[in-house]
């Protein structure tokens, strides 16, 4: 089976996975042996995962430790440079109001206005503020 899509979402939006071949093992044929046998290739230096699911459809797998920290490090790398380049454009939008002198929209509409990352960081920002007239 040819897999290129991901059914649960993917965190790195327009980021195309290559076509690649897997082999979907039914979870209800997933066996201690078949754990045992990738366990034995991983210790070896393999890194092919195993790969499960029902109606021959990947849901999940498994894969090495150090692959998994890799995946990890790499998420966590790209979320940082998102957040970083996030706050560059918000504190520029944010220069550039206050230097134009017009009424503008606040800060969390503005927030909203730069996309996902954007509309995570104004659900935040009114959380806290509701947060502290609780308190």
């Amino acid at each position: 089976m040819t897999r290129n899509d991901n059914p649960h979402g993917s965190s790195s939006h327009g980021a195309e996975l290559p076509k690649f071949s897997v082999n979907v093992v039914p979870t209800d044929r997933l066996r201690r042996e078949e754990l045992a046998t990738v366990l034995n290739l991983y210790r070896r230096g393999q890194v092919t995962p195993l790969i499960f699911g029902d109606g021959n459809k990947p849901e999940a797998a498994i894969i090495p430790f150090a692959a998994f920290v890799r995946l990890m490090k790499y998420d966590h790398a790209a979320h940082v440079h998102a957040e970083a380049d996030f706050q560059a454009e918000l504190s520029h939008r944010i220069q550039e109001s206050d230097a134009s002198g017009e009424a503008g929209m606040t800060v969390e509409e503005l927030a909203e206005s730069l996309g996902p990352l954007g509309q995570q960081w104004a659900d935040d920002h009114r959380a806290a503020r509701q947060k502290k007239r609780h308190e």
